[in-house]
């Protein structure tokens, strides 16, 4: 009896896509709400997505689902299990503590379906409660990477001005962070 780890990945047999339906939908989304937080525009997507694979392996019309998943994302909205700027204010302190300037910030918030406006507030928001938040963050982004005064060995300084500048940083704040050790 052949052992499924003898198999090619190409050979494995993939799952089938379930038929979409109503209470589908909603276990999905439910699921992915208890695993992840997140926000309005990227649930629907991820339930899009799920509604695209099931109805291009079962040959169904997608369009006809796409309102249930807007009820349902509404629907979210209105209970409360869906709020883009908790997720945001979260997500950014989260990102902030990692080391990101406010420019990566943007683009991964962005990404996640959140307006540039909601984003804003949220930066604002988080970094109120601290002074000069992109220093600090550079700062963190220098050490995670082991840059400037983090370093072991000797290096070179335009490589890791042009690091921080990749990070989204601004001349004066990568040079702060490279320069100092908090």
């Amino acid at each position: 009896m052949p052992d499924i780890m003898d198999k090619k990945p190409a050979e494995q047999k993939r799952k089938t896509p379930r038929k979409i339906s109503k209470t589908y939908l909603e276990n999905a989304a439910l699921y992915y709400l208890q695993r992840y937080a997140t926000s309005a525009a990227n649930l629907r997507r991820v339930l899009l997505r799920k509604v695209k694979r099931s109805c291009a392996f079962h040959e169904m019309d997608e369009d006809e689902f796409t309102p249930l998943v807007d009820e349902l994302v509404a629907r979210y909205k209105t209970v409360g299990l869906l709020d883009d700027q908790s997720f945001a204010r979260a997500r950014v302190a989260s990102l902030r503590r990692q080391g990101l300037s406010e420019r990566a910030i943007m683009a991964k918030l962005q990404i996640k379906g959140l307006t540039p406006a909601q984003i804003d507030a949220a930066l604002k928001n988080v970094d109120a409660e601290q002074d000069d938040a992109e220093a600090v963050a550079a700062a963190a982004y220098a050490k995670r990477k082991k840059l400037g005064p983090w370093r072991k060995r000797p290096a070179d300084p335009q490589k890791e001005l042009a690091s921080m500048a990749r990070a989204g940083f601004s001349y004066d704040v990568a040079v702060k962070a490279l320069k100092d050790r908090d």
